[in-house]
């Protein structure tokens, strides 16, 4: 590719569209042909998870209705939501206030007014009865330690009919990869990926525990348990969307830049990782490290 890389791939993807979090781990989710698998994987067609998360909201609420998301940062996403859906209320809570008032100059400067963003702490809720007729969970979840207290606070929260509609790493906690993921992972960088696309690792590995709570003390504390734990307080995981990702993101991680989605040889070597994935996961040597799925309260 030359060019210098093709402009450093167009400065990786022109500031991963203007995100704060250019390097995070998941980065590999928003190249194009990645989440062209992913869809595929999880619907069938290629369709946005962000179209498909809100065709789920407005089927299951009508005009009025109040929709809760949890840890939602800068809340780009809920800001997205309540652009598209103006006639529902939104709120979200974070529990980092400097980063909250960002978000509600940013809503300020846009003219939304349907998205409140109140102070909180998923790990200690403490929400009203009957308040919400839906939660979502988009990307916040595998945040959450007290996982047993959140599925319960929840539950309480919820109106009759009122679900939780998560889009979650539900992987390895704090990416400790089990060991066929490493052994696969480090297969295909040997087998599939040519060089150029080896800049942060040749060998997938589990990153070290102690560096990864020094940069977010909570990042994928639980999340192998979300859905256990979910299941265990009495709910119902209903419409389960397999992201997959299990061999993708330790191969992927950190080094996801090297690939330009317009370069087809580029291309073909994500193909192979997506077919040898699949294989993978057919043969349950591997699961899903992501996944959208619905929950339903206990009754």
């Amino acid at each position: 590719m030359t060019a210098e890389s093709s402009s450093k791939v167009a400065d990786f993807w022109n500031d991963r569209h203007k995100d704060p979090v250019k390097d995070a781990h998941d980065n590999f989710l928003v190249h194009p042909f990645v989440q062209s698998y992913m869809s595929l994987r999880a619907f069938g067609s290629i369709v946005s998870q962000m179209a498909t998360l809100q065709y789920e909201i407005e089927r299951r609420t009508k005009p009025g209705d109040r929709i809760l998301s949890v840890g939602v940062g800068r809340a780009a996403k809920e800001r997205y939501f309540a652009k598209h859906i103006p006639d529902r209320q939104f709120v979200g809570i974070d529990i980092a206030d400097s980063i909250l008032e960002e978000a509600r100059e940013i809503n300020r400067q846009e003219g939304v007014d349907n998205l409140e963003l109140e102070l909180g702490n998923f790990n200690e809720l403490d929400l009203d009865a009957n308040a919400y007729d839906i939660v979502l969970g988009l990307g916040a979840i595998h945040h959450v330690e007290a996982l047993e207290q959140f599925w319960d606070n929840v539950a309480k929260s919820l109106r009759p009919g009122g679900v939780v509609v998560a889009q979650e790493y539900i992987g390895a906690n704090r990416f400790q990869f089990t060991d066929a993921q490493i052994e696969h992972g480090t297969r295909c960088l040997e087998e599939f990926v040519p060089d150029e696309h080896k800049t942060n690792h040749r060998r997938c590995s589990r990153p070290k525990l102690e560096d990864m709570i020094a940069v977010d003390p909570s990042e994928a504390v639980r999340s192998a348990e979300i859905l256990s734990t979910c299941e265990a307080a009495g709910w119902t995981v209903d419409g389960f969307c397999s992201g997959g990702g299990g061999l993708l993101q330790p191969v992927l991680m950190f080094q996801i830049a090297t690939y330009d989605h317009r370069n087809w040889q580029h291309n073909l070597v994500l193909s192979k990782l997506f077919a040898e994935e699949d294989r993978l996961m057919q043969e349950g040597i591997i699961t899903d490290d992501f996944a959208m799925f619905i929950g339903i309260p206990p009754s």
